[in-house]
């Protein structure tokens, strides 16, 4: 219900009136982990269930990391804020990892926790439990201050509109991402007799585009480029941007490259996509343009030529939010990337080009494109018999499953090469923050999202256990959400062994092959987990039955619309 009147509501404490200024703002879900400072807002849902008020629905979660993944992956594929609400300070602790995540996705969402009591007595809502000495810390918000964009507490019922008003604007402005707000126990079950609304007048601000000057002088550079390359990783959070992209890319007649992308910011079938590492290029390229990208290259593997130009495009240009990075910026173009990129294709087409050096340029990246293209296939079908399964196999076979209406999310699982992703929105990998285990959480969230669409998440063994997945099998049992869960199960953790063998070649892990602290064997049967919440398992060993599985697996999800988990036993490659 959003309201573009002013209508005055009747309520009986500040915890209702909480609920119903959420309902008012249009937001449809409340993803909880409750503590003994929830008993207001449980009071409150139960009135709304009584009064047969639909939103905010409650939604269980049983890890608060978990009920943050739910809300980042019902946020990336709507758009929409999400309210997500935790125990006190502890329960910030346990989620803070999946509020980095959010926050360096630039994910909105009201992520919120109770307060320990602020009394000791007098008042309802006063201490009642020894936790509520322990829980109090001097300044809960300093826990995640540096994470969120806005953060405060609820003081008094009056200013209740107020507050979420503002918690949602700072949530939805440049750049989006969580805000933290903290609510006392007193406070929410003060009593009100009503709660008056009125229209929500916060409208966010237009998307910022670059001075023409800026967009004629950025031109006039990428005419004059003989070897363009192009560097995006985040574009493709605004699914709507991709085309724009193309488009550019096109007009420059540019290669496109896509590290540690978590999402489809340029289709990889395009003839113009060269994979997802700069490193082979980037020495060569007269002129690189980095798009919504946080890390173009690594300076250890190779860096642009002293004399060329680099063109940064993002909406927040100097990556504010992170200490060091030094990557050069000799132009700088802030505000909306769609709207620049648009601005430059035109701007590019609307001048004669040297068409002959420009068709040469295009067809030496089409044959780079196919050769890239045939590399990555052959390098899966000649795994396609080896034991213990490969990763990029693996990988190939999901991409065989799929549909136009699959959604993927991998949390470090399949291989991103391997899958031929070219509609927007149809993708999504990690944060940059590393968090991980946000995957299946975000993969439920989507499904509650779009219910239509099927969604297969893709996971490590170790990753699969930082997803909490009791917690995860549990939601998908309890609203029906069934997911497809692939664990790429090689029982150890293969990042921290070759960041070993990266900056200690020569040292004595490498020499004895003794790599402590990296190994998850004995490997447990997860795909056991799943079945103790009325879902399907099966453990995968033979990469002739990664296919069959998978269809088994599916079938499962779809037909039976049960939650299925294929443990999948892969090499350490």
């Amino acid at each position: 219900m959003e309201t573009n009147k002013t209508v005055n509501i009747p309520v009986e404490t500040v915890g209702q009136a909480y609920l119903e200024v959420l309902r008012a703002r249009g937001v449809k879900y409340f993803f909880g982990n409750s503590g003994t400072d929830f008993g207001p807002i449980i009071d409150a849902l139960a009135k709304f269930g009584a009064e047969k008020k639909m939103h905010p629905m409650p939604i269980t979660v049983p890890h608060e990391f978990v009920a943050v993944s739910m809300a980042q992956g019902y946020a990336m594929i709507t758009g929409e804020p999400q309210v997500v609400m935790v125990h006190v300070i502890v329960g910030t602790g346990n989620a803070s990892a999946a509020v980095m995540n959010a926050s360096r996705l630039n994910v909105p969402m009201i992520f919120s926790a109770g307060r320990t009591p602020l009394t000791e007595e007098g008042f309802v809502g006063s201490r009642s439990n020894f936790i509520h000495w322990g829980q109090e810390s001097f300044d809960q918000g300093s826990l995640l201050r540096e994470f969120t964009r806005w953060d405060y507490e609820l003081r008094n019922g009056d200013q209740v509109e107020t507050v979420v008003d503002r918690a949602l604007e700072m949530a939805l402005g440049t750049p989006q991402g969580p805000v933290y707000l903290t609510l006392p126990r007193e406070v929410l079950a003060q009593k009100m007799e009503s709660i008056t609304i009125h229209p929500n007048r916060k409208a966010q601000a237009e998307a910022l585009q670059p001075s023409a000057a800026s967009i004629k002088r950025t031109a006039d550079i990428l005419r004059g480029a003989t070897n363009p390359l192009i560097i995006t990783g985040r574009l493709g959070s605004d699914p709507t941007a991709v085309s724009a992209m193309v488009s550019f890319a096109e007009a420059l007649v540019a290669p496109v490259v896509t590290p540690a992308s978590p999402f489809v910011s340029f289709p990889n079938t395009h003839e113009f996509h060269l994979g997802v590492s700069s490193a082979p290029y980037i020495k060569d390229a007269d002129v690189i343009v980095v798009v919504e990208c946080d890390v173009p290259w690594y300076p250890f593997q190779g860096k642009p030529p002293e004399n060329g130009k680099v063109i940064q495009i993002a909406r927040d240009p100097n990556y504010s939010g992170i200490p060091i990075r030094n990557f050069p910026k000799d132009i700088s173009i802030g505000g909306d990337p769609k709207l620049a990129l648009e601005l430059l294709a035109q701007e590019l087409k609307s001048q004669p080009r040297n068409e002959k050096a420009s068709a040469e340029r295009a067809e030496k990246i089409r044959a780079e494109h196919k050769r890239y293209r045939e590399r990555t296939k052959q390098k899966a079908e000649k795994a396609s018999r080896e034991r213990p399964i490969d990763t990029a196999w693996l990988s190939y076979c999901v991409d065989q499953v799929r549909d136009s209406d699959t959604l993927i999310v991998n949390d470090h699982g399949v291989s991103q090469e391997q899958l031929n992703l070219s509609e927007p929105a149809s993708y999504f990998g990690g944060s940059p923050a590393g968090g991980l285990g946000w995957g299946i959480g975000g993969g439920l969230g989507m499904k509650l999202a779009r219910p239509e669409k099927t969604v297969i998440v893709t996971a490590g063994d170790g990753t699969y256990m930082f997803n909490n997945p009791t917690a995860c099998h549990f939601v998908s049992e309890a609203y029906d959400l069934p997911l497809l869960t692939i664990v790429c199960n090689n029982a150890i953790w293969h990042s921290t062994k070759a960041a070993t063998q990266q900056v200690m070649p020569d040292g004595w892990a490498v020499s004895t092959g003794n790599f402590p602290l990296t190994a998850l064997a004995p490997s447990p049967r997860y795909e056991k987990v799943v079945e103790a919440h009325g879902g399907y398992g099966e453990m995968v060993d033979d990469p002739q039955e990664v296919l069959p599985a998978l269809k088994r697996a599916l079938k499962v999800v779809k037909e039976e619309k049960r939650q299925a988990v294929l443990n999948v036993i892969c090499g350490s490659h």
